[in-house]
C-alpha cells in the first residue's frame, strides 16, 4: 500500500500556500506566503518550546521535525541532548528563512525556479500517492478472479526431506550402505552416520540436510545445488551411493511433497504483487483521461498536431526503442495526440501487444485493446483485438508469433 509520509504532507501544505499567493505576487514581493515553517497545518495545542521573532515552535513541531529526518540521522536527535540539538537546528532554519524573506530572495530567478519546481513536484506526488493511490489495492474478489484466470502459473514446488552420509570415497560409501541394510540396531542410521560421515556440519544433525527443491543450494553440503538436483527424484528410503561434485553420498529421502497448484491463499501475496503496478497504473491513466476531458488540453507551436514529428516518425522511433515502457508510452502518445491519424489504431494495437508480451500482468495490455475497440470500432485490428481479449489468460497465449498460430 502506498503511504504518504509526513514530509510529503508538510511540503504539500507549503506548496498550497505558495499556490495561493501566485507567481505574480512573488515577483513583486507582495503577500509572499512563507509561513508556517513547521508542522502540518493541523490544529496544534502542544506547549511552545521556542520563539524566533514571530515564529513559534511547539512540542509537536519538534517531534515532527525529528520524524522528518532520514533514518540515518534520527539517532543524532534521540534523548534530551538530541532533542535540544534538533530544536537548535529548527531555530537556525527559522532565522535563515526570515533572513531570506527580508532580502526578498524569493524574487531571485534561481530561487523562484526552485520554489515553483518544489510546488509542482510536491503536489504531483501528493495527487498520485495520496489523492489517487492511497489504499488503492486490488480487492480479494479481483485477486481471486486473476488467480482463477492464471491458476497454472502458481505452483508449490516439489520438495524432498533428505539426510545423507558423506563419505571419503566409494568404498566407504558402499560399506555404509551395506550396514544400513542390516537389521542390527547398531547399524541404524544414527550410528552409521556417526561412523562414516566426513561432513562435520551435517554430522551434528545426524546427516539431516533439510527440505530442498530441485536445484536448491543446500548450504551445508559442498556442491549443494548439484546435490539437490541429484537427489530430488530419488524414491523414499535409502538409495545406493551416488557421486556428487567428487564426493560420495549415501542418501535417504525421508519425506516428499509433490508439486501442486498453489491455493488462492498461498498465492495471494504473489498475485497482489503482480497486479498492483497495473492496477494502480490504470487508476492514474483513468484519472488523466477524465482530467484531460474536464480541463482541455491544446498543444501549440511546433507541438500542434501536424507540426513537428509525424505519427509515422513517432511510430518508427517507438519500434526501435529497446526500453519497453518508453516504447509503450510513445505508442500511446500517438493515439492520444494524433487520434485522427491512420497510425493511431496501429499504435494502440502494438502498445497492447508489447505490454502483453513483456509485462507480468496481461490486463495492462487488455485495457489498451479495449480502448482500441471503443475508439476505433472500424479498425482492421478490432477482430484480432477481440480474439486476444478472449484468450488473454489462456496459458498457451503468451508471446505468440501470429494470430493465425493461436487460432490453429
Amino acid at each position: 500500500m502506498v503511504r504518504v509520509k509526513r514530509p510529503l504532507l508538510v511540503l504539500a501544505a507549503a506548496a498550497a500556500v505558495l499556490a495561493a499567493t501566485g507567481c505574480q505576487q512573488q515577483q513583486s514581493g507582495a503577500g509572499f506566503g512563507w509561513k508556517p515553517l513547521f508542522g502540518d497545518l493541523a490544529k496544534d495545542t502542544s506547549p511552545i518550546v521556542a520563539e524566533v521573532g514571530e515564529i513559534t515552535i511547539t512540542e509537536a513541531d519538534l517531534e515532527q521535525f525529528i520524524d522528518e529526518q532520514p533514518d540515518r540521522l534520527k539517532g543524532d536527535f534521540s534523548g534530551p541532548e538530541g532533542e535540544r540539538l534538533a530544536l537548535r537546528r529548527m531555530v537556525e532554519q527559522a532565522l535563515m528563512v526570515m533572513g531570506a524573506v527580508e532580502r526578498q530572495l524569493y524574487n531571485d530567478q534561481t530561487v523562484a525556479r526552485s520554489l515553483v519546481m518544489q510546488r509542482r513536484l510536491t503536489l504531483d506526488k501528493a495527487m498520485r500517492q495520496y489523492g489517487l493511490l492511497k489504499g488503492a489495492t486490488p480487492s480479494d474478489a479481483e485477486m481471486r478472479e486473476f488467480y482463477e484466470k492464471n491458476i497454472g502459473r502458481y505452483k508449490q514446488v516439489g520438495l524432498a526431506r533428505v539426510r545423507h552420509i558423506e563419505c571419503r570415497d566409494k568404498a566407504a560409501a558402499d560399506q555404509a550402505y551395506r550396514r544400513l541394510q542390516s537389521k542390527d540396531p547398531k547399524d541404524g542410521w544414527v550410528y552409521v552416520c556417526a561412523d562414516f560421515t566426513i561432513n562435520e556440519k551435517t554430522k551434528k544433525l545426524d546427516g539431516d540436510a533439510g527440505w530442498m527443491s530441485e536445484g536448491t543450494i543446500v548450504p551445508l553440503i559442498e556442491s549443494g545445488a548439484e546435490f539437490s538436483r541429484a537427489v530430488h527424484n530419488l524414491p523414499i528410503g535409502v538409495s545406493p551411493p551416488l557421486e556428487v561434485g567428487g564426493r560420495w553420498h549415501v542418501v535417504e529421502v525421508t519425506h516428499r511433497e509433490y508439486e501442486r497448484s498453489s491455493s488462492f491463499e498461498e498465492a495471494k501475496d504473489a498475485i497482489k504483487g503482480e497486479m498492483l503496478p497495473g492496477y494502480q497504473d490504470a487508476i492514474i491513466k483513468n484519472y488523466l483521461q477524465q482530467a484531460r476531458a474536464k480541463h482541455g488540453v491544446q498543444y501549440m507551436g511546433r507541438f500542434t498536431p501536424g507540426q513537428g514529428m509525424t505519427p509515422q516518425q513517432l511510430f518508427e522511433r517507438a519500434m526501435f526503442n529497446q526500453d519497453i515502457m518508453r516504447r509503450i508510452d510513445i505508442l500511446m502518445m500517438i493515439a492520444q495526440d494524433f487520434p485522427e491519424s491512420d497510425r493511431a489504431d496501429d499504435a494502440l494495437f502494438m502498445a497492447a501487444n508489447t505490454a502483453i508480451e513483456n509485462l507480468t500482468d496481461p490486463s495492462v495490455g487488455g485495457r489498451i485493446l479495449e480502448s482500441l475497440i471503443e475508439m476505433y470500432p472500424q479498425s482492421e485490428f478490432v477482430d484480432d483485438a477481440s480474439f486476444i481479449l478472449e484468450n488473454l489468460y489462456n496459458p498457451k497465449f503468451r508471446q505468440p508469433t501470429s494470430i493465425e498460430d493461436i487460432r490453429r
